[in-house]
């Protein structure tokens, strides 16, 4: 996805993501990584990693103070991609894990 693709995508979102700095467990089948998560809301996340992911794969976040959290790839630039969760979070735990970020 080109710069201009990116910037596009991050200004159609349905509502906007807060800062948020911290490592979490990215698990697809066998696959498992430490990832960062540099935003997120309560639709999704922009997450920073270092392996191959496509559009539409699907996948879980293990997020502070919660169980896993289902996703999908919405877009992918370089080594960032961006995700919508399966089940948006509750506005409380959106609230709860951002606090919790160290």
């Amino acid at each position: 996805m080109s710069s201009e693709e990116l910037a596009k995508t991050m200004s159609e979102r349905r509502v906007n993501r807060q800062a948020f700095d911290a490592v979490v467990q990215f698990r697809s089948g066998s696959r498992r990584a430490d990832v960062k998560v540099l935003d997120i809301s309560a639709m999704g996340a922009r997450i920073s990693g270092v392996f191959l992911v496509r559009e539409h794969d699907q996948f879980f976040l293990k997020l502070p103070m919660i169980e896993s959290v289902a996703a999908r790839v919405v877009w992918v630039a370089e080594f960032e991609f961006g995700c919508e969760f399966v089940r948006p979070l509750s506005d409380i735990m959106l609230d709860a894990i951002i606090r919790m970020q160290p």
